[in-house]
């Protein structure tokens, strides 16, 4: 009998984007120069790091959950996989896209927005938003989960958190 696999999932909400201009949609707003400052400095830290590359990379089709993605993907040869649900969607919605991820990808990612990348976290986490480090992933926090079996097992409480990085901690430990 095949033992389970151990999976690692990254969640991980985009980078600080620019205020919206007049008649903007909300869609388009890309990364505020601040933001993708940010981005290349996780990205420089996940090449100091043994920090486990996403081969599958879940992003919102929004400018700004794109901009975060890209950099990513390209340091860690990641498949990108725009899914339309993503965009401002809810943790369920997030999860349901997860589960059908394809059962070879090891680990995998998953760029998108607050409030429902932050509630995916606690949904999968079990973790009390009184005593997590954080009750929202700031912009650009990525937490790095790991769990046993298959995509489609992938349910509320059954992660482990392995990692969280933030833009403020990654300058803390330069």
């Amino acid at each position: 009998m095949t033992q389970p696999k151990t999976r690692t999932l990254w969640l991980i909400r985009h980078a600080k984007a620019v205020s919206p201009a007049f008649a903007q949609r909300d869609f388009d707003r890309e990364l505020a120069p601040r933001g993708q400052a940010d981005v290349d400095d996780l990205v420089a830290y996940c090449m100091n790091h043994d920090m486990a590359a996403a081969s599958w990379l879940w992003v919102s089709p929004a400018a700004r959950t794109q901009q975060t993605a890209a950099p990513l993907a390209q340091l860690w040869r990641s498949q990108v996989i725009e899914e339309a649900s993503l965009y401002l969607a809810d943790a369920y919605t997030l999860l349901d896209c997860l589960q059908g991820t394809p059962s070879s990808e090891a680990c995998v990612g998953m760029v998108g927005h607050n409030p429902g990348i932050s509630a995916l976290l606690h949904l999968l986490h079990q973790s009390d938003t009184d005593t997590a480090p954080f009750k929202e992933l700031p912009t650009l926090g990525a937490t790095r989960l790991t769990f046993t079996g298959n995509w489609q097992d992938l349910a509320p409480n059954i992660c482990t958190l392995t990692s969280y990085l933030s833009p403020k901690r990654i300058r803390e430990k330069r």
